[in-house]
């Protein structure tokens, strides 16, 4: 369940925070490396390179337009986000950019399944939508298509980071995430409640 304001009984448990925790940062950085190499190996074994390359030089405006969507995605990215967390919470979302990141965040404390939701949403709706177009289009377009899908996962890295490490914790728990740093609490048992009163 997501609350507007932190019940009683929870804990500070823990923060992720990619600008000032350099291991966490470490962490995204060779998470976002591997998301864009993995997939780079793959297209090769899927569609010559040389395919797309040849496409793409015989029709030069594909290369802005495939600049311009790869900047369109990070508003897109957010944006999408910023709808899972509105539509869980009824509370609107506030975005930014704090470089070298955009976000969205909310003052809403999420629990772990739909924070979950709400990191994953992104990669997941944008990522279905690009391998749609790439099974319907012809193949020359895979290199276009798939570049954007890299952009797409490596660009989730952080999201995925957080997924995982959320997953991986035990307990009830609730999350505030306000886009550049999120706080993790977690719900005491009973005996320990009465101990702390």
């Amino acid at each position: 369940m997501n609350h507007k304001t932190l019940p009683k009984g929870y804990r500070y448990a823990g923060s992720m925070d990619f600008m000032r925790n350099r291991k966490q940062m470490t962490a995204v950085l060779v998470l976002s490396l591997a998301l864009m190499v993995l997939p780079v190996a793959v297209g090769l074994f899927v569609v010559p390179i040389h395919l797309g390359w040849d496409f793409m030089r015989s029709r030069w405006f594909l290369w802005p337009a495939l600049g311009a969507a790869l900047i369109a995605y990070i508003p897109l990215h957010e944006l999408t986000h910023g709808a899972a967390m509105y539509a869980l919470s009824g509370v609107v979302p506030r975005y930014g950019l704090k470089l070298p990141y955009a976000y969205a965040g909310s003052t809403v404390w999420f629990d772990r399944r739909s924070h979950i939701f709400t990191a994953l949403a992104p990669v997941v709706l944008w990522g279905i939508a690009l391998q749609a177009l790439i099974a319907l289009l012809p193949r020359e377009w895979f290199w276009f298509l798939w570049i954007l899908q890299i952009s797409n996962l490596s660009g989730s890295a952080g999201d995925i980071y957080c997924a995982w490490v959320l997953a991986r914790m035990q307990g009830d728990l609730l999350i505030q995430d306000t886009g550049v740093r999120m706080r993790i609490f977690k719900r005491q048992s009973q005996s320990t409640e009465e101990t702390h009163s």
